[in-house]
C-alpha cells in the first residue's frame, strides 16, 4: 500500500484497512527467516507465471497488461 486507505471507499465497501510501514533491518529479516523455517508447511504462495531472468521485460509487461492472480517469478 503506497498511501493511507481511503475512508470513503472503506465505508462504501464496508471494509477496514490500515496503513503500515515496516522498517527493514537485519534483526527483523532474521526473525522472519526463522519464522518461515518453522512454519514452512503452513505458508502457501500462489505463483501466477514464471519467466527466465532474460525475459524480465516480458514479465513486467505481463504484470502491467494482465491481471495476475499470484506472484510473477523470475528464475535464473
Amino acid at each position: 500500500m503506497l498511501e493511507q486507505p481511503n475512508s470513503e471507499l472503506m465505508n462504501r465497501y464496508k471494509v477496514k484497512a490500515i496503513f503500515q510501514f515496516t522498517q527493514v533491518n537485519r534483526e527483523r529479516l532474521t526473525k522472519l527467516a526463522d519464522w518461515v523455517d518453522q512454519n514452512n508447511n503452513k505458508i502457501r504462495v500462489n505463483i501466477d507465471k514464471t519467466f527466465l531472468l532474460d525475459e524480465a521485460s516480458k514479465a513486467l509487461d505481463y504484470q502491467k497488461n494482465q491481471h495476475p492472480r499470484g506472484k510473477i517469478v523470475l528464475t535464473m
